[in-house]
């Protein structure tokens, strides 16, 4: 889609850049046939120079009648006269002979010095476009020749050249007087007053040598392009303005605008339709995965409480099996504390009992601080170490404080100390050294190997349970194992 809109923008573009070139190039071409038209009516000075070299003083003044005679049968020359050096003035002229001459004398008192001139006569109604020269014969004779053309008449003759042109033209001097336009209305008026021209756009300070504007048409009342540049004109100061109809310049680019729209509207709608099949695919797909998704979920919750309940199955066969073997035994010594050493006697109660209250009372989630199995690992500890005395060396040290706040599965310590205990032989020349070692994220317990022989033949119900807890909170690197002297057991912490 961001494809589609950029490239329709581009096309519009060179669309529109065409368009400019296309009517540039129409601009130039209607300026070059005007110059051309307006610069036939400066041949007829070649025409005198001829008529001047082969004539001689005799003949000269009827050679340069008849040469007046067939310009005044033009029907846009209105007026021309000559004159040889100061006699008469001979004139060819449908006014009135007197009034024409007397302006014809006072235009010569002012301008006779000059070669040539080209300019502008208003004679009430009537706008006259006066061409004047000046030449001389071989011996000498000034000869004066000069014809008016009639600008209301010379447009209609315009309206018979380049008539397929989408455009139209006027011209003006320098002053703002319109000397040609297509409607009769505007000739002699100011375009400086009728149009949005104003002088600055005839001083053209840009290499391109004119100016161009949009503006509303005084002659069509539309928009318009309007280019304008100095006429090329020998002689003279003008300008000619050559106007497009917008509407018309921007036909093409409106329909290509128009089509490429189309085409990205045409495509939106199908890339819509695609995203909507495949929003309805991809939501079938994802409904189908979530229903598997919450199955599997559901699954594995079951899977999760089945083994929470093995747990605390296993929990419970681990409690109904330690609690009467140790109870007797724990009763047994102190028995014999009672009569040997009443002190310790009653520490020892005091630790048995904190020890029952502690394993009466598990927790929900089957796991325990490790500050708190390390507290009770103490007092489980000092009851053994009191029956056994020197049988047992029991060494804890703890190298990261930040785990105490860490979790271990519940009598995770003492089901690691009493496997030791138990199937390992412990005498006061080969005590049995157990060793805690708390880390940052695991506990190490080890302890050097005497085993009894009947130490296969256990149920394992212990780490059967650690296991399971351990698989319960996704811990996997629970680790039970013998070397050739030690057992090893690895507790993870959970955070």
């Amino acid at each position: 889609m961001f494809s589609i809109y950029i490239l329709s923008g581009l096309i519009t573009q060179i669309s529109e850049k065409s368009n400019s070139t296309n009517s540039l190039r129409s601009f130039f071409k209607k300026k070059e046939v005007l110059a051309l038209e307006f610069s036939r009516f400066l041949e007829v000075e070649k025409e005198i120079t001829q008529i001047i070299e082969i004539s001689t003083p005799d003949n000269l003044s009827d050679n340069l009648r008849v040469l007046s005679t067939i310009h005044a049968n033009q029907n846009l020359v209105k007026n021309n006269w000559f004159q040889i050096n100061s006699g008469k003035i001979e004139l060819r002229t449908s006014n009135d002979k007197a009034h024409f001459t007397a302006g014809i004398n006072d235009f010569i008192a002012k301008n006779g010095d000059k070669d040539r001139l080209n300019t502008i006569i208003k004679d009430g109604k009537n706008i006259f476009w006066r061409i004047y020269f000046k030449s001389k014969t071989k011996n000498g004779e000034v000869v004066r020749y000069g014809y008016d053309i009639d600008l209301k008449a010379l447009r209609l003759y315009f309206s018979t050249v380049d008539q397929l042109a989408e455009n139209y033209a006027f011209v003006f001097d320098k002053e703002g007087t319109i000397l040609y336009h297509p409607e009769i209305k505007f000739i002699k008026q100011n375009v400086f007053k009728i149009t949005n021209i104003v002088p600055t756009d005839t001083i053209f300070v840009t290499k391109k040598g004119f100016s161009k504007r949009i503006a509303l048409s005084e002659y069509l009342k539309l928009d318009i392009v309007r280019y304008t540049q100095r006429l090329n004109v020998n002689g003279t100061n003008w300008y000619v303005c050559v106007n497009f109809p917008e509407n018309i310049s921007n036909e093409d680019v409106d329909d290509i605008k128009k089509y490429a729209s189309l085409i990205y509207f045409i495509t939106t709608a199908i890339l819509l339709v695609f995203f909507y099949l495949f929003a309805i695919f991809t939501r079938k797909s994802f409904q189908e995965k979530e229903d598997l998704a919450q199955e599997k979920n559901k699954l594995s919750l079951e899977n999760e409480k089945i083994k929470k309940e093995k747990a605390l199955i296993q929990l419970h066969q681990l409690k109904e099996q330690i609690n009467p073997h140790f109870l007797f035994n724990s009763l047994n010594s102190l028995y014999m504390l009672i009569e040997s050493n009443t002190g310790v006697a009653r520490k020892f109660t005091l630790n048995l009992s904190k020890i029952y209250r502690y394993l009466i009372n598990p927790p929900e989630q089957n796991i325990v601080t490790l500050k708190e199995e390390l507290l009770f690992i103490e007092k489980y500890i000092f009851l053994q170490q009191t029956r056994f005395k020197e049988e047992f060396d029991f060494k804890i040290t703890v190298e990261d404080n930040s785990a105490l706040s860490k979790k271990v599965p519940y009598l995770a310590f003492q089901i690691a100390i009493e496997n030791a205990i138990k199937h390992n032989i412990a005498s006061d020349e080969n005590p049995l050294k157990i060793t805690i070692i708390i880390q940052k994220n695991k506990v190490v317990i080890t302890n050097n190997l005497n085993e009894k022989q009947n130490f296969g033949k256990e149920s394992k119900f212990g780490h059967k349970y650690l296991k399971s807890i351990y698989n319960y909170y996704s811990k996997t690197d629970f680790e039970a194992f013998k070397t050739d002297e030690f057992f090893v057991c690895i507790l993870p912490l959970i955070e």
